[in-house]
């Protein structure tokens, strides 16, 4: 076997492993067992490159004769004068000898790890997608209603298509846009409509007041500053008379260690204050814009409010769910109507 033949199967392995893994679209119902990595091929490959490795810098025999010795002889001369070169050969076939080892130990180590989970870790994986989504849709259940008889609804940023889906059920009209092309394959696959594209772009190549509404959760905080005044602009404009445009989005001002997400994550690139938001949509022509907390965040107290029990009741039994004022909030949105 020689160089070209190993680069061969290699490129085999890797291909028929791509296919196993990727080949086939996957079913929630019944996600397709792990593929199993055969690696006695490898172990195959491992044995045929010691072989090229040995035959490095190797004399190649000839019959008997005294023409056969001095060639020999001359043969010698030249390998001891070439050992400085036939030694790296040596030594890089070594170091790829034993990185294939090494990969092929790993692959078996982890196909028997799978194993022995049964083939339930692709299930595991979805259902824990499944708990995501579940939890995203019931923080954003609030807002659906609110964009009832507004068809049609655009949702800015709308990742793997949660919020349109609960559009969906409430007989609303709407799509969504995503640049991240993995989250809109998801809402794809869930038979909601997606535009793969920049939220900005899309929104210009829209015609003005062609939308009856416009929803954007946890988008604003990742825009510069000016961005996120061109968003507004663009929302503005794109809207009918009557539309909504809702957006929701970390509370600076929270006293929570959430509020805090807003300045420790690197990837938010300005959080807005509830005033500078509110004050930016009323700038772009917006004649209502209230600030709300919608999403479904309740604080437990422990007790009634003036911290009194009431007579003949067990201290702690229930807890008295209290509104959320902003300032204690973890996000909030920006509700505002285009005239």
């Amino acid at each position: 076997m020689d160089e070209q033949e190993i680069i061969a199967v290699l490129r085999a392995h890797v291909a028929r492993s791509q296919s196993n893994g990727t080949g086939g679209e996957e079913s929630e119902s019944a996600p397709a067992p792990p593929a199993r990595v055969d690696v006695s091929e490898l172990d195959h490959l491992n044995a045929e490159l010691w072989k090229l490795r040995n035959g490095v810098g190797q004399l190649n025999p000839r019959g008997a004769g005294v023409a056969n010795r001095a060639v020999q002889v001359f043969k010698k001369l030249v390998q001891r004068s070439l050992s400085w070169y036939t030694r790296s050969l040596n030594d890089y076939h070594e170091s790829v000898n034993r990185a294939i080892e090494y990969h092929a130990g790993a692959l078996a180590s982890l196909q028997r790890q799978v194993l022995q989970l049964g083939g339930g870790l692709p299930e595991v994986l979805q259902e824990t997608l499944r708990t995501a989504r579940r939890a995203t849709q019931e923080q954003l259940a609030p807002y659906a209603p609110l964009f009832r008889e507004l068809a049609p609804v655009l949702d800015l940023g709308c990742g793997r298509g949660e919020f349109l889906e609960l559009l969906k059920r409430e007989g609303v009209s709407a799509y969504g846009v995503d640049s991240d092309h993995l989250a809109c394959q998801e809402a794809q696959r869930n038979s909601l409509k997606v535009v793969e594209a920049d939220l900005f772009e899309h929104l210009t190549q829209l015609p003005d007041r062609s939308l009856g509404g416009i929803f954007a959760a946890r988008v604003v905080e990742y825009l510069p500053p000016n961005r996120q005044v061109e968003m507004v602009a663009l929302c503005a404009s794109r809207l009918k008379p009557g539309g909504l445009l809702v957006l929701e989005t970390l509370n600076p001002d929270s006293e929570f260690p959430f509020g805090r997400a807003s300045h420790i994550d690197p990837s938010h690139i300005r959080a807005l204050y509830p005033e500078v938001l509110k004050a930016m949509l009323e700038s772009n022509g917006f004649g209502e814009c209230t600030l709300s907390v919608l999403a479904p965040q309740q604080i437990c107290v422990a007790g009634p409010s003036n911290g009194a029990e009431p007579a003949g009741a067990n201290p702690g039994a229930a807890a008295v769910l209290a509104p959320i004022p902003l300032s204690r909030a973890a996000s909030y949105a920006a509700i505002a109507r285009r005239p």
